[in-house]
């Protein structure tokens, strides 16, 4: 009967033990935002987003000087307007050349002010749209590799509080996947080179 007993609490036991293998939790973490700056699609995305943003300005900077011309010319009317060495039909038609003028200078103005708004409400778009996409990427390949894992969650280090701490305290790196992740989305561009040369 002892025997019996015996065995009966070494079986639940056991059992027990198994249930709680079974349920036991595996956490993960990762920094999105760190394996996103990683990403070579990312780095070759933000480096078009730098030239386009620098054709902008390039842009901008013609306008500035088309403008400057402009406001030159409305000043050297509005001189002749005033001056006394000119007839009065003259200084009148200074008058009106400078109204007009103003009037170019003010559309200057205007498509400057449209220009810039324009560009960066697209560039913003763009970004958005491009790094929405990118990031799927990345999270399909986090839930590859949290699946290889067995993990039971995945949690994203980037992040910060309202009180700029982290919002997530990790003290084992071997829970961390951020690298794995990185040397996996990045292992598609060794892949795409041979193809491009």
């Amino acid at each position: 009967m002892k025997t019996f007993i015996s065995s009966l609490t070494l079986l639940a036991m056991t059992g027990f033990g198994s249930v709680l293998a079974q349920a036991e939790t595996v956490i993960l973490t990762i920094s999105v935002n760190g394996a996103a700056e990683q990403y070579y699609k990312v780095q070759e995305f933000l480096e078009q987003i730098q030239a386009t943003q620098e054709q902008a300005q390039e842009r901008v900077a013609s306008i500035n000087e088309e403008g400057k011309t402009l406001e030159q010319e409305y000043q050297e009317l509005v001189e002749q307007a005033g001056s006394d060495i000119l007839t009065e039909q003259a200084r009148n038609d200074a008058k009106e050349d400078a109204r007009i003028k103003y009037q170019e200078i003010a559309q200057k103005q205007n498509e400057l002010r449209q220009f810039a708004e324009n560009v960066q409400r697209q560039l913003a778009a763009r970004q958005n749209t491009q790094m929405s996409l990118l990031t799927k990427e990345i999270m399909e390949v986090v839930t590859e590799v949290a699946k290889e894992r067995s993990a039971s969650l995945v949690l994203d280090t980037s992040g910060a509080s309202q009180n700029g701490m982290p919002t997530v305290y990790t003290f084992d790196d071997s829970m961390d996947i951020t690298a794995a992740v990185v040397t996996r989305i990045n292992a598609s561009k060794s892949e795409e080179e041979p193809a491009a040369a």
